[in-house]
């Protein structure tokens, strides 16, 4: 809250901080501005908010007046640009106002970027260019709901952010992350004649995560044209689409390795990672003495990587320090995971490492 917080009356303070902490399509909503009237000037009355939006590659500031005598009642809103807005909208935005709901101011900064939408389309379409980019769109199959377009004055030009449909089904989760917002766009500015000056992708931090290195990837295989083409849109969408489904192919292996290792050796994993199923850590004990088995990139076929380390027999290092004895190999895994034989193939081959490396290890203790 850029320590605006310590401003802010009691009354909006659980309203705002769940606003801030929501998520909005094409970026963060930030709070830039807590004020008050001139008769509030004690701490912590602050009642005027202004809030920044994103819209289709840029910000918008809106202020929201509240009444702290009246905390129930819904605030008068104002957009920054002055832009004219219809008395029956404010009518038909505050009307759901209900402040025993937490996420009432949510629902209303979502209904002002609506408003600003409505308002900005009707700017696109007063010039003949982009209200043709506009329409062949729509014509096209992208439909209203996933187009932000938006006139700059200043800088003589519009900005068209499309929403690409993809989904986030079968993929993994990111609770480290603390975003679940699925989003991605293209993001086009284009000069008065419609013709495009950047192109960029726009996403949201959930699926830049997921997506990790493949990110580069997607960037490399977009081309633009002069103009926006719905056939580059459909065409960098099917890539997209296809590198997810890598991403969900190699997600459900690991999952399935980690739910093989569970059900074999349901008292040995002490860990795994619960999000990507990328690594699952299992202990042993043999003869009072106790063997640790990492495996990780468990996604990927043929490269599974396994560290073995027994804790209780100890190596000097050539810095005269004890540590484990340790062994990293690279498993290969002959069966699919979603084959009826796996576990059976899975347990043979962990149990075979792990017996030979516990042998190893005492041998390689009692010869030092």
């Amino acid at each position: 809250m850029n320590g605006e917080e310590n401003n802010i009356h009691p009354a909006f303070f659980a309203f705002v901080e769940k606003a801030l902490a929501s998520e909005f399509e094409g970026g963060p909503v930030e709070l830039i501005k807590v004020a008050s009237r001139a008769d509030f000037v004690h701490p912590h009355t602050g009642h005027y908010f202004t809030f920044r939006l994103p819209f289709s590659g840029k910000c918008v500031d809106w202020e929201l007046l509240f009444d702290p005598e009246n905390p129930a009642r819904p605030p008068d809103f104002l957009c920054v640009e002055d832009i004219n807005c219809d008395p029956e909208i404010y009518c038909q935005t505050v009307q759901f106002w209900d402040s025993g709901q937490s996420d009432c101011l949510i629902e209303l900064l979502h209904q002002l970027k609506q408003i600003y939408k409505i308002y900005q389309v009707s700017q696109i379409m007063t010039f003949s260019k982009s209200a043709e980019i506009y329409q062949s769109l729509v014509n096209a199959g992208v439909t209203e709901e996933n187009i932000e377009a938006c006139y700059l004055p200043e800088e003589r030009k519009f900005n068209f952010l499309i929403k690409l449909n993809t989904s986030n089904e079968g993929l993994p989760k990111a609770k480290e992350l603390g975003s679940s917002l699925f989003y991605a766009g293209l993001l086009y500015s284009l000069g008065m004649d419609g013709k495009i000056l950047t192109h960029s992708l726009i996403i949201s931090p959930y699926l830049g995560h997921i997506l990790g290195s493949y990110l580069e990837q997607l960037h490399l295989n977009f081309s633009a044209s002069q103009t926006v083409d719905v056939n580059v849109l459909h065409e960098f969408n099917a890539t997209l689409d296809r590198v997810l489904n890598k991403i969900r192919q190699k997600h459900r292996r690991g999952r399935e390795i980690v739910s093989a290792l569970l059900g074999l050796y349901p008292s040995n994993v002490v860990f795994y990672d619960e999000d990507l199923y990328s690594q699952v850590t299992l202990l042993f004990k043999w003869d009072n003495a106790r063997y640790v088995a990492h495996l990780e990139s468990l996604e990927l076929e043929g490269e599974t990587k396994l560290c073995l380390f027994a804790i209780d027999c100890p190596v000097k290092t050539s810095k005269d320090e004890n540590v484990p004895y340790t062994e990293t190999e690279t498993v290969t895994l002959m069966h699919k995971p979603s084959s009826p034989g796996f576990s059976k193939h899975l347990y043979k081959t962990l149990s075979s490492k792990i017996r030979l490396f516990i042998n190893r290890a005492k041998k390689h203790v009692s010869s030092t």
